[in-house]
């Protein structure tokens, strides 16, 4: 046996776009291999994504590096919205050759009911189109929308009964809907088909604070109260984990994108060896 083959694995961990989602495409690939991302999420929304060449340009990027697109993030659905932004979004999606999508019924109002049934038709619907361009589909459950909470989701999922269907844990968005490991640990973990990272503060001041939180300043994984240990244990290690962590405080102090995901996904690698060693 090589000596090598005592050493523990380095765990997989990669970047989501909203870690650096305000600069260009190309600053974003940068960051992650910088990071030594082992995959990254990529925006449908994200200007850049809009225009081929440079889309080309990002993708070719990607692939010398030997760093995949493991999903398509920015599927937006709404109660009365159509189905266009979304078909708009998978042609996107082809052009990556990402393999899921992430579908959110985002809702910052905190004062508009939340409403998961509303979702059900769209959503079906949406993944009945996505199954034909073989692509599966993740819901983002988060209290920041129509499908606020873990239980939520599992219920709209198997409601819709969609083959392609899973549920995508964003730890932040689990916390905050007043959830954890023994939620996580009640559901069928064949439901889960991503997980996004952060850390945080147990405590939340409210609505727009966590909104605040989820769009602008997260906490890298490890540095926080969350009870990542638990949750990441109940994560099937086939499922992509991968650091969803923007730090505009770095950002405003001058710590370059590089340097940020460099932290980012050290902490996260740190912590992934605890839980899986």
């Amino acid at each position: 046996m090589n000596a090598d083959e005592h050493e523990p694995r380095r765990p997989k961990v990669g970047l989501e776009h909203l870690t650096v989602r305000q600069d260009p495409l190309r600053v974003f690939v940068a960051a992650a291999a910088a990071g030594g991302a082992d995959s990254v999420c990529v925006s449908v929304r994200h200007p850049d994504t809009h225009d081929p060449k440079v889309l080309r340009e990002t993708v070719s990027r990607l692939d010398a590096l030997g760093i995949p697109i493991a999903m398509g993030d920015g599927f937006l659905i709404s109660p009365g919205a159509g189905l266009d932004p979304l078909r708009q979004g998978l042609d996107i999606l082809a052009d990556m050759r990402a393999p899921l999508a992430n579908v959110c019924a985002y809702e910052p109002d905190e004062n508009a009911p939340r409403d998961p049934a509303a979702m059900a038709d769209l959503l079906g619907e949406f993944c009945r189109i996505a199954r034909t361009a073989q692509v599966d589909v993740l819901l983002e459950f988060t209290p920041l929308s129509h499908v606020p909470s873990l239980a939520a989701a599992v219920a709209l999922v198997e409601q819709l009964g969609q083959p392609n269907l899973r549920i995508l844990i964003d730890t932040l968005h689990l916390v905050r809907a007043g959830e954890g490991p023994a939620d996580l640990g009640g559901i069928d973990r064949r439901l889960i088909g991503y997980c996004q990272l952060s850390d945080g503060a147990l405590e939340s001041t409210g609505l727009a604070a966590y909104l605040e939180e989820a769009n602008n300043d997260r906490t890298i994984p490890g540095e926080g109260e969350f009870p990542l240990d638990e949750i990441l244990s109940l994560i099937p290690h086939d499922v992509t984990v991968s650091a969803e962590v923007p730090l505009r405080r770095l950002e405003r102090a001058g710590v370059s994108p590089e340097e940020r995901a460099r932290l980012i996904l050290e902490g996260s690698r740190r912590l992934m060896a605890r839980v899986r060693r």
